[in-house]
């Protein structure tokens, strides 16, 4: 493998876990779009691609997590009775 195309691919890579990292953090990565010509993964960087794999596919299932999360809660505020003309509050304060 050309040391050309490794250093593209580790552009290539670098660039996904910069973008995943922030994207975790709850920061907004930048627009990405698949390079047009790298050529085949070099051997050398196999596995850093694989771990980059594994952190997104773990970032995608918590994201799938908070998620659910959120719609059980929106489930659950779905659920308190709606009244326009209540005197009295809907939740009471015991602690205050």
């Amino acid at each position: 493998m050309s040391a050309d195309s490794v250093q593209e691919w580790s552009r290539i890579l670098d660039r996904l876990e910069t973008d995943l990292a922030q994207a975790v953090s709850g920061g907004e990565p930048g627009s990405w779009s698949p390079p047009a010509v790298a050529g085949p993964l070099p051997e050398e960087l196999v596995e850093k691609a694989r771990r980059i794999l594994d952190a997104q596919l773990e970032s995608m299932a918590m994201l799938g997590k908070v998620r659910n999360d959120a719609l059980a809660h929106l489930d659950a505020l779905s659920a308190v009775p709606v009244s326009q003309n209540s005197v009295r509050p809907l939740f009471l304060d015991v602690q205050g």
